[in-house]
């Protein structure tokens, strides 16, 4: 466990602190996020909870989706404008409103699945520190309105995953199971499978 917490660590570290160096931050965003979800794929294996990684990879395909139909949109108005011979400010204006509304909705979505994988990671880990991040996430998504107390809080929701993910303690896939049964059992009674 503690490996796939360290690959998971390492990733978000890539993902959101090194792709801001200049020229290669690319590089080391696509090589995190690739990091982070073996990572969490090895934590799901691990504690037999598939829905982890699958909470964790819907962002990532959504964010696919959003930015090729987002680059689809634009290059249909910079295409149909080239054509007509003229500037279209009204149809740049109206692929800006759609891309816009496109793009929270899916961001919306994304924000949803990160809670629920971080708060059944903390359940599932026994580690109280993934509830944190849940909760720095939905408030930053809630305060995204005000651009920097969202933004903010949802960078501390990062930082405080990392060190959620560096220290995560190794486990046997055993030990994982019991715990999340054990778990389980405490909070929803006997008959909650």
């Amino acid at each position: 466990m503690k490996q796939a917490g360290l690959l998971a660590g390492v990733g978000l570290l890539c993902s959101y602190l090194l792709s801001m160096i200049p020229g290669a931050g690319w590089v080391f965003s696509l090589v995190g996020l690739v990091l982070f979800l073996v990572g969490v794929h090895k934590i799901s294996q691990l504690t037999n909870q598939r829905e982890i990684f699958n909470l964790f990879l819907l962002p990532v395909i959504l964010g696919f989706v959003g930015i090729t139909i987002a680059s689809i949109m634009v290059i249909g108005a910079v295409m149909r404008t080239m054509m007509t011979g003229g500037f279209g400010i009204a149809s740049l204006g109206v692929t800006t409103i759609l891309v816009m509304v496109v793009s929270v909705v899916l961001l919306i979505i994304s924000l949803i699945s990160y809670v629920k994988a971080y708060r059944l990671l903390a359940q599932v880990t026994n580690m109280n520190i993934f509830n944190t991040v849940a909760s720095l996430y939905k408030w930053g998504a809630i305060l995204l309105i005000v651009f920097g107390v969202g933004a903010i809080l949802m960078f501390a929701g990062v930082i405080v995953a990392m060190v959620g993910f560096f220290s995560m303690e190794e486990r046997s896939a055993s030990q994982w199971r019991v715990h999340r049964t054990v778990s389980c059992l405490q909070q929803h009674g006997p008959y909650a499978y």
